[in-house]
């Protein structure tokens, strides 16, 4: 990947880096709203208690598997953003 990265320039990384969390956040959004939109799977959260059942921690494995990546692609954008902004502002105070 650091290949494929290595002649773009900081602003077409930094758009990638948007377009793929964007990405593994509405594919993390359509999971969730099967999950409990859709299948319901939210209706055993009163008393009493039923077990999940398998289906159902299959559908929040996944999402979990697709919405932590995402979370860790915007805060890598954000701290990528905030080192690229800091860069610049030390080549122009010279």
């Amino acid at each position: 990947m650091a290949s494929f990265f290595h002649n773009w320039s900081h602003p077409k990384r930094a758009g990638a880096l948007v377009l793929l969390a964007a990405m593994l956040s509405f594919l993390s959004f359509l999971i969730f709203r099967a999950e409990y939109g859709v299948l319901n799977f939210g209706d055993s959260d009163l008393p009493p208690y039923q077990p999940d059942t398998l289906l159902e921690k299959v559908f929040n494995t996944i999402w979990f598997a697709v919405t932590i990546p995402a979370g860790l692609l915007w805060f890598l954008l954000l701290i990528y953003v905030i080192g690229i902004v800091s860069i610049s502002d030390a080549r122009r105070a010279v």
